[in-house]
């Protein structure tokens, strides 16, 4: 491992930067700027895998560059969070979500869960896992955390959060996000710059509480928010670009000697406002230690010119770079990187039948009946199912109608329409004149709580006085709309394993058994 001083600057900058691309193998582009710009570590997303084999390699390409090219490991890093934000969909496990995993009640099953898929992730040439998430999700129409959160109860973040992180840190470096937390805004930082004005009291006794339980139990990287907190950070700054946040609360106050990661920078509530190139060096004069530019290489050369520049003003001083770098080099001693063996090594860890049972095993003991009866599927019963979409850029798959298409094949007698998550009046008029003709209505909700004309159809599908069950495959908050559903079921995400124990409960051989880990008014 190399040291500090043998670093020149280009070198000690690219140190800095987490860069994502696009594509499937290493491209010129790509191996030019880890060589020539010196950029030290990788970003993944759904766009770079095709499959397990293809993703060790393109990790062993990278890491085998960066030897020779550097002289030390990248962090290869991925949001593997689980459920609605997984990026390795075929051959590995398909994990169940924050909120599905809380849903059991068992933190044990957090930590096999993270333990599983650490140990899946190192085998795949990734060492840094951006998750898990330890937002408290309070605000239950928020859009863009909802299920990612194990719970509305701090308490309970905290112990399946750090149950997670440490099995996950068995194998690799497991970040919290989105500090301080992200659970009570009504804005997608991908899109707009949230605002929260709760007092420094209250967000301690609330949104810290994860993140400082997570620091006392050894977490190795938090990640930064793209929230302003009015009585936290200063000027109207969001915490990713606050020195009182990073440097005087999470540094000073919370006493975190891990790293600090930025969420992307070229998200619209920075982009927006300080530019992704300006913003890097903002972040990392106010504590950050990897930035993560996760989408375009102009913006990475810019942002590595744009540190050689504020060296050379002053605007960045040698000595803050130093230490930015110094605690990255730190944590990377304990990297080790296999550039030798190959994917049939690790094929079996990798692929591994007895974790994807585990796996789809919890999402069904995850299933909660939260109001009313079990379904008794009558011969006479239509189905209205809601396509699911990526509501945010953090969800990249939607699986489209796999729910549908299943159903159809597993019920053939059952009558089923498709929706859209936002339904017209006029389509809501003719579903429910549709199902007038039934004895029993099966409604699958998509993120109610956000898209609120599905509110709007199950209102007027329960006036019709006909048995209407609800079954939510994502964010069980519809019943705060409702409130005069009677029969409500929560999944908590739809995925290839929520589906299958949804056609489970359809035909009566799934009983729910889970308990919802936040609260109903």
């Amino acid at each position: 491992m190399r040291e500090l001083k043998s670093l020149t600057q280009r070198e000690k900058i690219g140190q800095l930067i987490m860069a994502g691309f696009h594509g499937t193998e290493v491209t010129k582009e790509l191996e030019n700027l880890i060589r020539e710009y010196k950029v030290g570590n990788i970003l993944l997303f759904t766009r770079n895998v095709q499959s397990a084999a293809q993703l060790y390699k393109l990790n062993q390409d990278l890491q085998r560059i960066a030897m020779d090219a550097l002289g030390m490991p990248m962090y290869i890093s991925i949001d593997q969070e689980g459920g609605m934000v997984t990026r390795i969909f075929d051959d590995a496990t398909f994990f169940p979500g924050a909120m599905t995993m809380a849903a059991t009640f068992d933190s044990k099953n957090a930590y096999n869960l993270g333990d599983l898929m650490g140990k899946q992730l190192i085998s795949l040439g990734i060492n840094m896992n951006l998750a898990p998430v330890l937002d408290v999700n309070s605000n239950p129409k928020n859009p863009v955390i909802g299920v990612r959160s194990f719970s509305d109860k701090p308490e309970m973040v905290s112990e399946f959060g750090i149950a997670n992180m440490k099995g996950m840190q068995n194998h690799v470096v497991a970040t919290a996000k989105h500090f301080p937390g992200h659970g009570d805004t009504y804005l997608d930082s991908h899109l707009a710059l949230p605002t929260v004005t709760k007092p420094l009291s209250e967000l301690a006794k609330f949104e810290f509480k994860p993140f400082k339980a997570a620091i006392d139990a050894g977490i190795k990287a938090i990640m930064s928010s793209h929230i302003n907190f009015t009585a936290l950070t200063e000027d109207g700054l969001p915490v990713t670009l606050s020195k009182r946040a990073l440097q005087g609360l999470l540094r000073e106050e919370m006493g975190f000697e891990g790293l600090i990661v930025t969420d992307g920078i070229e998200m619209k509530a920075i982009h927006n406002h300080w530019g992704a190139i300006e913003a890097t060096l903002m972040s990392v004069n106010a504590g950050a230690n990897l930035v993560c530019i996760c989408h375009d290489m102009p913006y990475q050369i810019g942002a590595s010119d744009r540190l050689m520049q504020a060296l050379e003003t002053g605007e960045l001083l040698e000595s803050t770079l130093d230490e930015r770098v110094e605690r990255i080099l730190k944590f990377k001693s304990e990297l080790t990187v296999n550039l030798v063996d190959s994917y049939e090594t690790v094929k079996a860890t990798v692929e591994d039948q007895n974790s994807k049972q585990y796996a789809k095993q919890i999402v069904e003991d995850a299933v909660t009946l939260i109001k009313g009866d079990t379904l008794k599927l009558k011969d006479k019963a239509l189905m209205i199912a809601t396509l699911p979409i990526a509501t945010t850029i953090a969800d990249e798959a939607d699986f489209n109608s796999a729910l549908g298409k299943k159903i159809k094949n597993a019920l053939p007698n059952l009558d089923l329409v498709e929706i859209g998550i936002t339904p017209s009046e006029e389509q809501i008029n003719q579903l429910v004149d549709q199902a007038k003709g039934y004895d029993q209505i099966i409604f699958t909700s998509y993120n109610a709580n956000v898209y609120q004309s599905q509110i709007l159809l199950m209102n007027a599908l329960n006036e019709l006085g006909i048995e209407l069950h609800v079954l939510a495959m994502r964010n069980p908050y519809d019943l705060y709309y409702a409130k005069g559903i009677k029969n409500y079921v929560a999944f908590y995400e739809y995925t290839p394993n929520s589906i299958e124990a949804c056609i489970k409960y359809l035909k009566g051989v799934l009983i729910p058994k889970g308990k919802a880990p936040i609260a109903y008014e």
